[in-house]
C-alpha cells in the first residue's frame, strides 16, 4: 500500500542555508572548511534534494546532500533517483521532483543508518517498514542470502574430481555438513524435548495417548538421531525431491515431533499414494549456478525473483514474529503443565507434535531470538515456500482436509495463506 502523499518544504535552491566561506583555492563552501568539505556532495543539491534535506530536517534528523548521493549510490541503491520532469520546456532542459514517499525514506534512513551496519540490513529494514526502496535492491538483498547459501554449500562439497562418482560426492559432502551440525541447538531442543515429555506424564492427558496411538500403524518405524536429521536436511537442500525418499520424509516427521512411537502425521505420509514432494519436482523458475539441478536452492532462488514484493515483505515480517510466537507459545505450555491442566496452548503443541508442521518454526523461534538479516531472509523464503505448498494443497482438498490445515497451520504461516479463515 502506498503511502500518503507529505508535502515537502520549499527552501531556496540558491543556498543551501549554511554560511559561506572561502575555500583554500577561492571559490566558496558551506561551513568548518575541514568538516563541510568531507560531508559536501560534488555539487550543490538540486532543489528536490534540497527538500528532501529539510524534510528530513524538519522530522529531526540531519541528512547531508552527500548522504543522498551515497544512498543513491550503485550497485543496490538505497534510495531512489528524484523524477525528472520538464514543466513548460518545448526544447530541452529538465528539474528533478521530491514526493512525500521519498522523504519518509530519506528520513528513515538518517534515522537508522549507523557506523558498521551492512547495507542489506538497511535495505531490508526499510522495506519491512512499508518504505519505497528500489525494487531492484530488495530483491538483491534477498537474493544474496540465497547465494550465500549455494557458495557454502559448494565449499563444503569441494570439487567433483574426475571420475568420481556424483551421488558419492554429494553424499560425502552432506556427511560432513552434518557432523558439523548436529549438535546445534541442543539446548533448544532439551527445551522442547522436556515439554514432550511433560505432557506425555501428565495424568489429565493419560486417557488421550493411547487413543492417539491407536491411529499409528507404523508406530515401530525407526526414527533418525541428530546426525541422521541432520545428514538428511542436507541432502534435501543439495538434491531436493532426488535427495529424499518418501519413508525418509516420515523418519524425519517421527524424529523431529517428539512422538515417534505414536504418530498419525507419519503414519498418513508412509501410507499415502500422494506425492509430499510435488512442489519440489515442479521445474523452478530460475537455477543458481554450480549447484545440482533438483537442488532446493533454485526454488527458493525463484522465489526471491518472483515473489510481488507486497508478498515478500509479508514473508519477512512474519518471519520477524518467529522468536516471540515460539517462546509465548512454550512459556504459556509450561505454565499449563505447572498447573495440571492442559489448555488452549497445549492443543497446539500437541498438534505440533502428531503433525510436525509447527515443529521447525519453533525451534527457528527459539534458537534465534534476535535474527540477524540473514537468518530472516532464511525463515521468510522458508515460509514462503510452505505457504505456496499449503496453498496447493488447499486448491484440492475437501471440507475435511480444509478443516485439518485451519487447525494445523501455525500462526506465523496463516497470513502467508489464502484460503484459511482469519483469526
Amino acid at each position: 500500500m502506498r503511502r500518503p502523499t507529505t508535502s515537502l518544504p520549499a527552501i531556496p535552491s540558491e543556498h543551501c542555508g549554511h554560511p559561506q566561506v572561502p575555500g583554500k583555492f577561492g571559490g566558496f563552501f558551506c561551513g568548518p572548511a575541514d568538516r563541510y568539505r568531507r560531508a559536501m556532495a560534488r555539487t550543490s543539491p538540486s532543489p528536490a534534494d534540497a527538500r528532501l534535506i529539510e524534510y528530513a530536517r524538519s522530522q529531526g534528523v540531519e541528512v547531508t546532500a552527500r548522504q543522498l548521493e551515497r544512498w543513491r549510490g550503485k550497485p543496490d541503491p538505497l534510495l531512489p533517483r528524484n523524477e525528472r520532469s520538464w514543466p513548460g520546456r518545448p526544447v530541452g532542459g529538465s528539474s528533478s521532483t521530491a514526493d512525500g514517499e521519498i522523504g519518509e525514506l530519506v528520513a528513515w534512513l538518517g534515522k537508522h543508518q549507523k557506523q558498521g551496519r551492512s547495507r542489506d540490513h538497511l535495505i531490508l529494514g526499510a522495506f519491512a517498514a512499508g518504505l519505497r526502496v528500489p525494487e531492484s535492491s530488495v530483491r538483491s538483498a534477498f537474493g544474496r542470502h540465497v547465494i550465500e547459501m549455494a557458495a557454502d554449500l559448494r565449499k563444503n562439497l569441494g570439487p567433483l574430481l574426475p571420475g568420481a562418482d556424483p551421488d558419492d560426492w554429494v553424499g560425502d559432502g552432506a556427511s560432513r555438513i552434518a557432523l558439523e551440525q548436529q549438535h546445534r541447538g541442543a539446548g533448544v531442543n532439551r527445551r522442547i524435548r522436556k515439554i514432550d515429555k511433560s505432557l506425555r506424564e501428565l495424568p489429565a492427558l493419560a486417557e488421550f495417548w493411547p487413543t492417539i496411538g491407536a491411529l499409528d500403524g507404523s508406530a515401530g518405524a525407526e526414527p533418525l538421531d541428530n546426525a541422521g536429521l541432520a545428514f538428511h536436511s542436507v541432502l534435501g537442500i543439495l538434491l531436493g525431491a532426488d535427495g529424499i525418499m518418501p519413508e525418509t520424509i516420515a523418519r524425519v516427521v517421527r524424529s523431529r515431533s517428539g512422538v515417534s512411537d505414536l504418530n498419525p502425521g507419519a503414519y498418513l505420509l508412509e501410507t499415502d499414494n500422494g506425492d509430499p514432494l510435488q512442489a519440489l519436482r515442479d521445474a523452478p523458475a530460475h537455477q543458481v549456478p554450480g549447484l545440482p539441478e533438483s537442488s532446493m536452492l533454485h526454488h527458493l532462488h525463484s522465489l526471491v525473483l518472483d515473489t510481488p514484493l507486497e508478498r515478500l515483505r509479508a514473508a519477512w515480517q512474519a518471519a520477524g514474529t518467529l522468536a516471540t510466537w515460539a517462546e509465548d507459545l512454550c512459556a504459556a505450555v509450561e505454565t499449563e503443565i505447572a498447573y495440571g491442566l492442559p489448555g488452549p496452548a497445549s492443543e497446539k503443541w500437541i498438534y505440533g507434535m502428531l503433525f510436525s508442521l509447527s515443529r521447525d518454526l519453533i525451534r527457528v523461534g527459539l534458537a534465534e531470538p534476535n535474527p540477524t538479516p540473514s537468518q530472516q531472509c532464511s525463515s521468510a523464503l522458508s515460509l514462503l515456500f510452505v505457504a505456496g505448498g499449503t496453498e496447493a494443497a488447499l486448491a484440492l482438498a475437501d471440507e475435511d482436509g480444509r478443516h485439518r490445515a485451519d487447525l494445523l497451520t501455525p500462526a506465523p504461516l496463516r497470513p502467508l495463506v489464502a484460503g484459511l479463515p482469519a483469526r
